[in-house]
């Protein structure tokens, strides 16, 4: 897995991501997409709103697939409801 971020700390979120990366173990498409979105709000010190950020999600040999925001306010709804 490659884990990147672009945009005002995209330094701190890339340090961010690779220490998640290599402190946990293998992580399934959604696990990885919440961890990607859960890295930025605490970078960021923000909540997100699906209209706010975009995500998409590269596998080897598919093509890139770009999250729509139904998609990614159900990843939002499963992170709220683990606080």
């Amino acid at each position: 897995m490659q884990a990147t971020a672009a945009g005002s700390k995209e330094q701190d979120a890339i340090n961010a991501l690779e220490k998640k990366v290599k402190a946990g173990g293998a992580l399934d498409a959604d696990e990885t997409v919440r961890m990607a979105i859960a890295t930025m709000q605490s970078v960021l010190t923000s909540d997100f709103k699906a209209s706010e950020i975009e995500i998409a999600v590269v596998r080897k040999g598919e093509r890139v697939h770009l999250l729509s925001e139904a998609e990614i306010d159900a990843h939002l709804t499963v992170l709220a409801e683990r606080d």
